[in-house]
C-alpha cells in the first residue's frame, strides 16, 4: 500500500490528513489553539477543549464522535 502521508504511516492520518481541518478540532479556548494533523494523526486525544495553554481546566468534552470505526473515514 503506498502512503500519501508517509510520515503519518500507520496511522489514519496516512492516508486522511489531507481532509483534516484543524477549526472543527479547538484544543485551547482562549486565545484559540487547534490541535494539529500531527497530534490527531490516529484520530484521538481531541476529546477536550481546554481552558488555556496549561491544558489542566477541561472546558468541553467531547462525545467521540470521530472515532476510525464510525463510518466518517
Amino acid at each position: 500500500m503506498a502512503w500519501p502521508f508517509a510520515a503519518y504511516k500507520p496511522d489514519c492520518a496516512g492516508c486522511h490528513a489531507s481532509r483534516f481541518k484543524p477549526g472543527e478540532h479547538k484544543k485551547i479556548a482562549s486565545p484559540t489553539v487547534y490541535y494539529t494533523v500531527g497530534e490527531l494523526k490516529d484520530c484521538s486525544g481531541s476529546c477536550h477543549t481546554y481552558a488555556d495553554a496549561t491544558l489542566t481546566r477541561i472546558t468541553k468534552s467531547r462525545s467521540g464522535e470521530h472515532r476510525p470505526t464510525s463510518g466518517d473515514f
